[in-house]
């Protein structure tokens, strides 16, 4: 059972992973070169493809990576390296999935209904800074991932 979760936790992770790297080293910078609608419309069709790929493996990475660290034993002692790095790993996912949530579907949006209206785009700039954080915790959070592997074996 354990190595089935492993396998579902770390190909939802690549799916994660790899969809996002994607999108922000191959997909957007083309966008960026658009403007106005044209602009709106093509980061609504990324958006409207990705999302329920990249949330729903966002999701099984969470769901399987919670039922692996309970069957591992987190937390259930006097906490250990092991449970340190699970906190700051969960944290870590924490942040990205609030992160994720505002890039989505709060922030992205907006400015897509700026650039739509040719209004000024006050929110490019947040958007961007989430969206960068967003990429060191998708990258940060498998690095985290190996190394609690590596305390398993230990």
């Amino acid at each position: 059972m354990d190595t089935a979760l492993r396998i579902v936790h770390l190909l939802a992770a690549i799916v994660w992973v790899g969809g996002t790297i994607a999108l922000v080293f191959v997909a957007v910078p083309p966008v960026q070169r658009l403007e106005g609608e044209a602009r709106a419309q093509v980061l609504r069709e990324f958006g409207r493809r990705w999302r329920p790929i990249g949330w729903s493996a966002l999701g099984i990475a969470i769901v399987t990576g919670a039922i692996l660290a309970s069957r591992a034993g987190a937390f259930d002692t006097t906490p250990t390296r092991f449970d340190w790095v699970l906190a700051v790993k969960g944290a870590c996912v924490g942040l990205l999935v609030a992160g994720a949530y505002l890039h989505d579907y709060v922030l992205g949006p907006g400015l897509a209904r700026q650039i739509k209206d040719g209004r000024p785009q006050s929110l490019r700039r947040v958007l961007t800074a989430i969206g960068r954080a967003n990429l060191l915790l998708t990258v940060a959070i498998p690095i985290l991932g190996v190394l609690l592997s590596g305390f398993l074996h230990d």
